[in-house]
Order: structure tokens, then sequence, then C-alpha cells
């Protein structure tokens, strides 16, 4: 016949297992803990995002303001680009609790997509397309997705990790949503806006787009990066036998 010792603990004057109140208590404190690295991702990622894209901005602001001609305002802008990525690898670095990839691999990773994605997304103004053209659209299309993918995909391989690989769609689907608000100070501005109120405009746009950015792929982040897992079952209590 089997006798458990120590079964039970009291709560608010009534009995409740012991082994139940300590998975209650381990689940509490997972939450919490839980919590706390979703705002710890969300915080480090916005800022490092929204440092990273004022600078771009300011840089392409001040090139065009200063007359900077191509080739070496589009060279200049995409160098821009990545101190970008670098900015927005560290904070995504700093929000990480384990699980890390080599610093050095994932900024410098990162700073490589994100001058790929600049290039690409000033290519066709750079280059005078015509969007009215059916094949030119096929191939701005292209490369809008690859614009998307540039960033995640240079991350997965930095990450050399298996089971990764869904950090790529995630991300790619949440700069395609994040990305929007850049396209918001255009109604706004023309040639003849003063460069303080562009430079306001699209800093404002890239901070919420850094905060979007964020909050969009935290809880794969959480997954991936942190230790954090909710308890399911509980602790046995001590069981005795006796004959």
């Amino acid at each position: 016949m089997a006798r458990v010792s120590g079964a039970t603990a009291r709560t608010s004057g009534s009995k409740v297992p012991r082994g139940r109140a300590a998975c209650s208590y381990g689940r509490v404190v997972d939450l919490e803990s839980s919590r706390h690295d979703l705002r710890r991702w969300i915080v480090c990622v916005s800022v490092g995002e929204g440092v990273g894209f004022a600078i771009a901005a300011g840089v392409a602001i001040l090139a065009m303001v200063g007359g900077v001609d191509d080739p070496a305002r589009f060279l200049l802008v995409i160098a821009a680009g990545a101190c970008e990525g670098a900015a927005l690898a560290t904070g995504q670095y700093l929000g990480m609790r384990t699980g890390r990839p080599l610093p050095a691999h994932w900024i410098g990773a990162t700073a490589i997509g994100a001058a790929v994605a600049w290039t690409l997304g000033l290519l066709p103004s750079t280059l005078g397309l015509d969007l009215g053209t059916p094949a030119v659209l096929v191939l701005v299309l292209i490369g809008a997705v690859a614009l998307l993918g540039s960033i995640p995909v240079a991350q997965w391989l930095a990450l050399a990790r298996r089971d990764t690989f869904r950090w790529v769609p995630v991300n790619m689907g949440a700069w395609a949503i994040s990305i929007l608000w850049t396209f918001a100070p255009s109604p706004f501005v023309d040639e003849r806006s003063p460069a303080a109120l562009i430079a306001a405009l699209y800093v404002l746009a890239g901070v919420l787009m850094a905060v979007t950015f964020a909050c969009l792929t935290a809880p794969l982040a959480r997954t991936l990066f942190t230790a954090t897992r909710l308890r399911g079952t509980a602790r046995s209590s001590p069981v005795r036998r006796r004959s």
C-alpha cells in the first residue's frame, strides 16, 4: 500500500496538495518571466531599429538637401542602410537571453542584409524604371520579395541552428507590415517642404515601424532566444511504499 508523505499544504484555510501549489507557483513565475522577455525584446529592438532608421533617413535627407548626385548618393545611402542593420542587430542581440549567435556574425549578416535591402529599394528610382510596363512591374515585385527576405535570410544563415527557418517567413511578414509606415509621410511632403519637417515625419514613421516590427517578432523571439518554458506538470510528492 502506498502512503504519500507531506502531500498537502494549507492555503487560505484550505488544504491544497503541495505538488499542485508548487506547480501553480512555478507557472506564475514562468508567466512573469515570459512577459519580461517580451518587454525586453520589444524595447531593445524598437530602440535599435528606431535609431538605425533615423541614421539612414537622416543621411538620405542630408544627401538630398546637400545636392549630392548619384552614384555617390546611392552609395552613401546604402552605407547608412548597413548602419541601420547593425543597429537593429545590436538591439536584437541585447533582447536575446539564450541561443545567441556569435555577435560579429549576427551584426555583420544583418548589416549586409540591410545594405542589400536598401539597394533593392533604391534601384527603381535610381534607374528611372517605368512601373507602367508589365515586365518592369514583375521585376519590381520580385525585387520587393527579395527586399523583404534579405535581412531574415541573412540572419537565419547567421543563426546556424536547426529548426530556425521559421525566422524567415515570420520576419518577412513583419517587415511587410511594418515598412508600410515609411510610406505614410509621402502625402505630406514634397520637394518644397522644409528639411526639418521631412526629417521629423520620417523619424516618426521609423519609430512606428520599429515598434510594430518588434511587437510582431516578439513571440517567435521568445521561443528561440529565451529559456522560459511554462511547466505543465508539478513535481511529484515523495511516495513511500510499505508492505
